[in-house]
């Protein structure tokens, strides 16, 4: 496999790139549309960290993680629809765990059910810890973030 590096930048360098991973997400759960707002109108929490994903020399991507005391948890990943399948997104995510490890941090994530990712996730070890379920009554109900 060509190399694969993690590159941390500041936050605002990738406001565009999420705003396109809630796209995705809306295209995997479309029971549960989130609200897509503008990259300018988006804000970061203190422990937000970001990192561009870099294959072969190019911007492939980015994951974005929430670190606490005893906990990294993966808040964005995007990985460009041309690359997926190719093995990157299971080193990019043994980096995170390689990271955990050294940090005596567990990791966690949250998945929809139908996207494809879960796959990858439970590939690398990750475990169902409980059910988030939903009934939608009403569509003009904004998503909050928890």
């Amino acid at each position: 496999m060509k190399s694969i590096e993690l590159k941390k930048e500041p936050n605002d360098n990738f406001r565009n790139w999420i705003i396109e991973e809630w796209k995705h997400h809306n295209t995997v759960d479309p029971f549960y549309q989130l609200k897509i707002i503008k990259p300018q109108d988006l804000t970061f929490n203190d422990n937000e960290e970001y990192y561009k994903i870099i294959y072969d020399k190019q911007e492939i991507g980015f994951i974005g993680l929430k670190v606490y005391d005893d906990e990294i948890y993966i808040y964005r990943f995007l990985i460009d629809e041309k690359f997926r399948g190719k093995g990157i997104g299971t080193e990019v995510l043994n980096l995170i765990i390689d990271r955990a490890r050294c940090e005596n941090k567990d990791i966690s994530l949250d998945v929809f059910e139908k996207n494809e990712a879960k796959k990858l996730y439970e590939r690398v070890g990750f475990k169902n810890r409980y059910t988030n379920m939903v009934i939608k009554v009403n569509d003009n109900i904004e998503y909050k973030e928890r």
